[in-house]
Order: C-alpha cells, then structure tokens, then sequence
C-alpha cells in the first residue's frame, strides 16, 4: 500500500484503476480473514467442548493433543485479530488516498472557478447593451474594461500560486 507510486503514471485514470484494485483486493483479503476467523472459532469450540464433554473417556496422549490444538486455535485466533487490525489499517490509508485525490480535483474545480468567474461577471456587465453606460464615452473605457477582467482572473491565480495549490 506504501510503497510505490498509487497515482500510477499521473494520469486520474490511472489512479482510479489503481485505487479501485486495491479497495478490492483489500476486501477479498478481509473475506479470507474472516473465514479462517470462522474456522478457527468452530475448531475452538469442538476442541473445548470435546475436552469438557468427554474427559474421562479421552486418553491422555489425545486429552494432551487436545489441550495443545486449544493453545494452537487461541494462538492463530490472536494472530488473525492481528491481520483483521492490520486490513482495517490498510483499508483506512486507501480510503485517506481517495481523500487526497478527491480534494486534488476540488482544488483544481476551485481554481477554475474563482479564476473564471470573475472575468466572465465583468464581461457580461460591460457587454450589457445598455444606453447609459459611462464607460462607453471614455476614451479608456475599453482598455480599462480588459484590464478589470484581465486583473480579475490574474490577480486569484497569482494568489493561488503564492499559497502554493499549484
């Protein structure tokens, strides 16, 4: 999960695939565990209820056997609790990398807009068709008007580069 590169080449297709390959090879593996959980709990109990049930019957070679089978299950029990923690683990960093990558993207959708936005309000006041409009008797209405909306979108992204978000 931690090593290499989970964005693949750079391209968010790429990082989709990768992304989703690894949600679903985690889920499977969190299946086995699961299942061998399942198995462990159902030889446990045999075991235990095999040394309640019968312990006078049972020799003590297999009342020993038994006894050692008991210690193995709890052993492996403990240890697949260890690889349950340790999907979850691994489940919640793929799911943080999902985070990352869909702020990623709402970083640039915010960029577009505060950078977009701006120009085209001044671009849709000024292109008004209206008869009073004092910057149309202006000699410099025209250059002022591109360089509100030039301004207008130049000044954010500088603000933007300056904070670092590209």
């Amino acid at each position: 999960m931690f090593r290499g590169n989970l964005r693949g080449s750079g391209s968010s297709k790429r990082s989709d695939f990768t992304l989703r390959h690894a949600l679903s090879k985690l889920g499977k593996l969190a299946d086995r565990s699961s299942k061998a959980r399942d198995v462990l709990l159902g030889v446990g109990r045999m075991a235990a209820f095999t040394l309640d049930m019968c312990h006078n019957q049972l020799s003590d070679g297999f009342h020993d056997q038994l006894h050692a089978v008991s210690k193995d299950i709890s052993s492996l029990s403990d240890y697949e609790g260890h690889l349950s923690d340790k999907a979850q683990f691994l489940l919640d960093a793929v799911l943080g990398f999902i985070t990352i990558e869909q702020n990623d993207i709402f970083k640039v959708l915010t960029i577009a807009s505060v950078v977009g936005v701006p120009p085209t309000l001044m671009a849709g006041i000024w292109g008004m068709n209206f008869k009073v409009m004092p910057e149309l008797n202006w000699t410099f209405g025209y250059p002022f008007a591109w360089a509100v909306i030039v301004a207008s979108g130049v000044v954010p992204l500088i603000w933007f580069w300056k904070r670092g978000w590209f």
